[in-house]
């Protein structure tokens, strides 16, 4: 979503986006099963013949010899970090980027997610949440509110301690997301409530308690002895005169098996700067030892007119630097914003900063050998996104996509990754 200045915009535009998400969730659910890499074919406007990870094969190295180590011997795992806006929020784009990697070397769960129903935004469709009770909820984006930040860029907190939170996970074709390791990133100390695990009969399975310190700051575990598709968490009391409330920054759902673990970090309106101004963010992010991190950010910064290159280049700067000193054994890779429309008097018309944001986070990347994936060119460049919303694949705003036009991104996206993947190969660097 796209933060506006004036508070009664803001207000308007966050119902035309809660509306858009409504209305492209349901009909992209329905479409997700059909897994087609060549659909963007059809459309004469894409690019595909520049479609392919830039300036890979330095960085890159490393992630894809871990590539070929999974698929070679079937065993082990690969953490993939996929941190955006709000065109990573929804998860279609990388919900799937991580159909189709899980599919080809191998599922080892849903990876991160947020009970963003809980906090009243939208969700992604592989999972649904629900609670009992109302959440004071934070985004990154509000920064200056006093309620800390962590790993998913959203925090909920609540002082009622009867609350619960229902969780139910979805499987697709080929792919069962059942969990049997649950791991939730939650405050901890003795004003804390303790969070009891159960499963849909209310069976306690694990309790996590949060009024005593451990050595594992924000995080507790429970292990189950069969997959789970359901859980519920409840607040427990042991302490009444302490025990405050329950504080929330993600969940982690994993299971048994070698493969792709493929966490999605996303927040609507979301600029780089947001996540290294996030409390515990990088904190947190450790936790997840990711192999590769996938930054899709710039549609914000550059949608206002005051778009400053300069600042966006230190703003980048700042956040990479952060993510490689707090994860130094993960490949960083980032993306280009795709081209999009911003709001004038005469109506919606072509934004040229997003050309510049592109450039400016190609030259980061090309003078810190990082990889990079051009969806901007990919797409059709400048004024293409009119091309993609006449084709149906965009929302009205001409910034969001719906659910076949991120589909579609997602596939070019995982082509790009795979055609990468095979050159290293073919050209015999592997270490």
């Amino acid at each position: 979503m796209i933060i506006m200045k004036n508070s009664s915009r803001s207000i308007l535009n966050f119902t035309i986006v809660s509306i858009c998400y409504w209305l492209i969730t349901i009909p992209f659910f329905l479409s997700a099963q059909t897994i087609d890499s060549t659909s963007y074919k059809q459309h004469k406007f894409i690019n595909g013949s520049i479609n392919k990870i830039e300036n890979d094969s330095t960085s890159l190295s490393v992630f894809y010899e871990k590539l070929y180590r999974l698929q070679s011997t079937k065993k082990g795992r690969i953490n993939i970090a996929h941190i955006g806006d709000s065109h990573i929020q929804a998860d279609h784009f990388s919900g799937m980027i991580r159909q189709k990697l899980q599919l080809k070397f191998g599922n080892a769960g849903r990876g991160l997610i947020f009970p963003y129903k809980v906090a009243k935004s939208n969700e992604p469709y592989s999972y649904k949440t629900s609670s009992t009770s109302k959440w004071e909820a934070k985004r990154n984006v509000y920064y200056q509110n006093p309620l800390p930040i962590g790993v998913s860029g959203f925090t909920i907190e609540t002082p009622d301690s009867c609350s619960e939170i229902n969780l139910t996970v979805k499987d697709f074709p080929g792919l069962g997301y059942g969990f049997t390791d649950f791991t939730l990133f939650h405050e901890k100390g003795a004003g804390n409530y303790d969070i009891t695990v159960c499963d849909e009969l209310h069976c306690v399975k694990g309790t996590m308690p949060s009024s005593t310190q451990s050595y594992t700051p924000f995080i507790s575990e429970v292990k189950f002895d069969k997959p789970m598709h359901q859980i519920i968490l409840q607040n427990k009391i042991t302490d009444t005169s302490t025990q405050k409330s329950t504080r929330i920054y993600g969940m982690l759902l994993e299971n048994d098996s070698s493969g792709i673990l493929y966490n999605m970090i996303g927040v609507n309106g979301a600029e780089y700067r947001h996540y290294k101004l996030s409390k515990y963010f990088m904190e947190q992010l450790a936790y997840l030892n990711s192999d590769l991190i996938i930054l899709s950010l710039g549609t914000n910064e550059a949608f206002f007119p005051n778009f400053d290159k300069n600042l966006f280049y230190n703003n980048i700067d700042t956040l990479v630097t952060a993510i490689k000193a707090a994860n130094p054994k993960a490949s960083v890779l980032l993306t280009t914003p795709a081209d999009s429309y911003r709001k004038a008097r005469k109506g919606r018309v072509k934004n040229p900063d997003m050309k510049i944001a592109r450039l400016t986070i190609i030259n980061y990347c090309l003078q810190h050998n990082l990889a990079y994936w051009d969806l901007y060119e990919i797409m059709g460049g400048y004024g293409s996104m009119a091309k993609w919303f006449t084709a149906k694949l965009a929302a009205k705003d001409r910034v969001h996509f719906n659910g076949r036009g991120y589909q579609i991104q997602g596939n070019l996206f995982y082509n790009a990754l795979l055609n990468g993947y095979d050159m290293y190969l073919k050209n015999g660097n592997r270490h």
